[in-house]
């Protein structure tokens, strides 16, 4: 059975509804495709990826002409698989995108869903990157919630007014259906990936 990622779109509603929101949103960059340098990620998206980016392999590697793209299928529990696309770049596992739960308005060209950035030199709004320390990251468990799934005994967090935005933390050695403590995460806790999840489409679409 595949199904889209809908315990982490979930989760990123919760963490943005429960998140104010900040004075002002820093602009998006152009979209440009993607060569090299840093990759940004922001409320607007992952680097030249978007709300209106269709879930075609071959849409993205327009958006990554120097990446290899592949459709695959990942398992999200025992009995449920996922169609995504991934990217790679020199070698290393950049983005995995999931299918998104509608099509583009009028069309049946389907949109995407969440896109989780696995590696490579990308910047969350305020420079977080992979691997970044749960110390570091100043995250308070307030606005963090649990994950599901494939992605059970780990942290998903959010800062205020960037729910769009979301930090997958891992948390080696924990295996409970209950957060893990601070102290816990301070010792080991890391970020494993961004995630960012793109507005729900408009009633009706």
């Amino acid at each position: 059975m595949i199904r889209p990622a809908t315990a982490l779109l979930t989760a990123a509603a919760l963490l943005q509804a429960c998140a104010p929101s900040p004075l002002k949103q820093p602009a998006a960059p152009r979209p440009a495709p993607y060569s090299t340098g840093p990759i940004a990620v922001g409320v607007w998206g992952i680097g030249p990826i978007r709300q209106t980016t269709y879930f075609e392999a071959q849409r993205i590697q327009e958006l990554f002409p120097l990446a290899k793209v592949s459709d695959a299928t990942v398992r999200v529990s025992d009995d449920e698989t996922m169609a995504v696309i991934t990217v790679a770049q020199n070698g290393a596992d950049m983005l995995e995108i999931d299918d998104g739960t509608g099509n583009a308005p009028g069309t049946t060209d389907p949109m995407i869903g969440a896109v989780r950035v696995l590696g490579g030199p990308a910047q969350g709004p305020e420079g977080e990157r992979i691997g970044l320390r749960w110390g570091d990251s100043h995250f308070d468990l307030s606005e963090c919630d649990l994950g599901a799934d494939r992605d059970r005994n780990t942290v998903f967090c959010a800062r205020p007014g960037e729910g769009a935005v979301t930090y997958q933390f891992a948390v080696p050695g924990w295996d409970s259906e209950e957060i893990p403590p601070d102290s816990l995460l301070r010792r080991v806790g890391y970020v494993k990936a961004i995630v960012w999840t793109p507005p729900a489409p408009a009633a009706g679409h």
